[in-house]
């Protein structure tokens, strides 16, 4: 900062720094009021420098996808990643050739060069000026070192590895979900769900192929088509865990789950088999209806292995989800009998269950 102000007092510019945590990405009132602090830099001609908080975040800010998400909560037009390489180089080009234009389209399909000695690399960086050209922005990757490199940048002048906009901008109510926070994990879905989600639906468990990542409901995570393109950004009502076991399931097969769920949370964890719950006289009582697809008899076996703390988890998270008919089954003196009429009433509210509601979800 003595630096960029000896530089200022020259230029007759002045300049602050402001630091931004993952927790003011995660937050859409936190990144409002950066975006105030933005402008009121720029109407009072202070040159903001942001930079990753690396006091707050333990395991270091990743100052690229602070950079994308800044840039798209202000709207910005423009990108510019400065490292010590000259842009992009793809892999299958010997030993690397540089890549002038790169389209969003493309990004996850090459095999770059690992080069640079930058914290967040190459792949970092690829990742937040995808992010950027699908929120309408044009990015550049390019050599720090290179004389008028900033310049160059803003006159449109060909500098380093160029990413023009996919799409145009979205509405600011939408950024924070469409690029501003930090992404916690990802889905990948089937082609009926695209489809649908690109119609405006809600997205639910039986488009769901795959899930990755530890995130939590409400966090920002990715949606993948089969391909592994990025096509849209969404906020979950579910855990990864949740979402994991019940994923690519029925109405009625993803009720077995939740209710084995309960089932062995009330038990306090004490249960002598998968699968299995206790009457009211103690004896072992099975839950499971015959017939069930290898997929739900894996949940199972999954959840007759889960610890108490972790059956607590996902307990709390299913009685937040349907919190009437679940205290109502559970407060029920028959236990047997309070689970089956839960698992029936499961089977008809997961019907309406989506996993990521449109209203939390921004397609590209």
């Amino acid at each position: 900062m003595d630096i960029y102000r000896s530089v200022s007092e020259i230029s007759g510019r002045h300049v602050c720094q402001i630091l931004i945590s993952e927790d003011d990405l995660r937050s859409p009132a936190a990144v409002s009021s950066v975006c105030a602090v933005l402008d009121e830099c720029a109407g009072a001609g202070v040159i903001p420098i942001v930079n990753g908080n690396d006091v707050t975040d333990m395991r270091g800010s990743d100052n690229d996808a602070v950079a994308v998400g800044i840039a798209v909560a202000s709207g910005a037009d423009k990108l510019l990643l400065l490292t010590d390489v000259c842009g992009v180089l793809e892999e299958s080009h010997g030993n690397g050739a540089h890549l002038p234009d790169l389209p969003a389209s493309r990004i996850r399909d090459i095999r770059t060069v690992n080069t640079g000695t930058g914290r967040g690399g190459m792949k970092s960086k690829l990742r937040a000026v995808e992010l950027a050209a699908y929120n309408g922005i044009e990015s550049h990757i390019a050599n720090a070192r290179r004389p008028g490199v900033i310049k160059g940048c803003i006159k449109d002048e060909p500098v380093g590895t160029r990413t023009p906009p996919a799409r145009p901008r979205f509405p600011a109510d939408s950024r924070w979900i469409s690029g501003v926070a930090v992404s916690h994990g990802s889905i990948v879905i089937n082609r009926a769900a695209e489809e649908s989600i690109s119609e405006g639906a809600s997205l639910f468990a039986s488009g769901i192929k795959k899930v990755e990542g530890n995130f939590s409901s409400g966090d920002v995570i990715e949606v993948l088509a089969p391909s592994g393109r990025l096509i849209a950004r969404g906020v979950p009502k579910v855990s990864a865990t949740l979402m994991s076991l019940v994923r690519a399931m029925q109405t009625d097969e993803i009720a077995i789950v939740m209710t084995e769920i309960l089932g062995k949370f009330q038990l306090g964890n004490v249960m002598s088999k998968p699968g299995s719950a206790a009457g009211a006289d103690g004896e072992q009582l099975s839950l499971r209806p015959a017939g069930l697809r290898p997929p739900v008899v894996r949940a199972l076996d999954q959840v007759g292995r889960c610890r108490y703390e972790l059956t607590r988890k996902l307990a709390i998270e299913i009685i937040n989800l349907f919190p009437a008919a679940t205290v109502e089954a559970m407060l029920d003196g028959r236990r047997d009998e309070g689970l089956r009429r839960l698992r029936d009433r499961y089977s008809s509210l997961s019907s309406d269950l989506s996993f990521i509601d449109r209203r939390g979800l921004v397609t590209f």
